[in-house]
């Protein structure tokens, strides 16, 4: 017989690999999808020049910044139908970044990814104007005014500077910001309205996808392949872990308490509770244990040592229910709309041929 690995349990049981439950068990793969599912670069903040997120915590250095990058006006970045992105439109993004670290010193890793991100902001932006103005899309004078205000009033608190100095130092005027402004509401405005998504289809699509919101309750046990260091083990101890993981299944399957078990044997922060992960959906959890958990009759343990990135489970479903439609509304219509937006802006990425060029 193996070992009691009671004292012998990994100390480190919240390691990055096995953190909370119900994300513990999705890979690297299936997260970065999510994300890129709902993900939009375009920044509504709806203030010019730089987003929102650039402002906060950026009191200190008003000096000359610590770190800067030459543009020259006239390169091309990317394109957008007729229209370029230049060396002058980065330049317009970038230079309040710099100044807003002030005595910071960026990296070049920083500095590009910066870039990176604006670039892709101002080709979002011109791609949805251009949508919008097709579109007959309008937004008043009133509502650019309004924006106005509020961002130099951002600029006025944030930046400690005056809104003429504001202008001078970045080679503004009141008539560009407010250029800009108009531009990104009226993208903003094109966006939210397309992309809206009434609590009508939310329903529909959860009537027809009832089985994706079902919901399974299980517990594991995890022989980890992390040391307390949560440092990958060698392959000689991974045998030796699948083998101790085979050993306690056969226990778990001759009718040894599995809360029991789980309390002595598993390396999951799950241990203390029996092994129990709550209730999941089967999207919550990395494909090979959802496919072995989501086999289950409740109260069956599965008939063989799951592996997945974490290391080796042993797994029993303890429940099984259907969640309502009032239970996922919110996220569901969240999730919908990031669905519509993603796509929309693949469209237009091809209907306005955007080209990003390499620098």
């Amino acid at each position: 017989m193996f070992k009691n690995k009671k004292n012998e349990k990994t100390n480190n049981i919240n390691n990055d690999k096995i953190k909370e439950q119900k994300n513990v068990l999705m890979d690297e793969g299936e997260k970065k999808e999510r994300k890129i599912m709902k993900r939009i670069a375009l920044v509504c903040a709806l203030v010019a020049v730089v987003g929102g997120s650039f402002y906060g915590g950026m009191s200190y250095g008003r000096l000359l910044p610590a770190s800067h990058r030459y543009y020259s006006n006239s390169q091309v970045y990317a394109t957008v139908g007729d229209t370029d992105i230049t060396g002058k439109d980065i330049k317009s993004v970038m230079e309040p970044i710099f100044y807003s670290n002030g005595l910071q010193k960026l990296t070049d890793s920083q500095i590009s990814t910066y870039e990176s991100t604006m670039l892709e902001y101002l080709v979002n932006i011109e791609v949805l104007y251009k949508e919008a103005k097709e579109s007959n899309v309008e937004v008043t004078d009133d509502q650019v005014n309004e924006n106005y205000e509020t961002t130099i009033s951002n600029i006025n608190s944030q930046y400690n500077l005056s809104e003429e100095e504001y202008f001078e130092k970045f080679n503004l005027t009141e008539e560009k910001l407010k250029q800009r402004i108009k531009k990104e509401l009226m993208g903003a405005k094109y966006l939210e309205e397309y992309s809206n998504v009434s609590e009508d289809e939310a329903r529909n699509y959860f009537e027809k996808n009832k089985n994706d919101y079902k919901q399974i309750r299980a517990s594991h046990i995890l022989i980890s392949n992390y040391d307390s260091n949560n440092k990958e083990v060698s392959d000689k101890k991974k045998a030796e872990n699948k083998k101790t993981a085979e050993e306690v299944l056969k226990l778990a399957l001759d009718g040894e308490d599995f809360t029991t078990l789980a309390k002595e044997y598993s390396d999951d922060s799950s241990a203390s509770k029996g092994g129990d992960l709550g209730y999941f959906t089967q999207d919550e959890m990395v494909s090979a244990f959802s496919k072995a958990a989501f086999s289950l009759k409740t109260g069956e343990i599965y008939n063989k040592v799951v592996e997945t990135s974490s290391g080796y489970h042993i797994i029993k479903k303890t429940g099984e229910k259907d969640q309502d439609f009032d239970d996922v509304k919110d996220d569901l219509i969240k999730t919908l709309e990031s669905t519509k937006q993603s796509t929309l802006m693949q469209d237009l990425y091809t209907k306005y041929d955007v080209q990003i060029k390499n620098q």
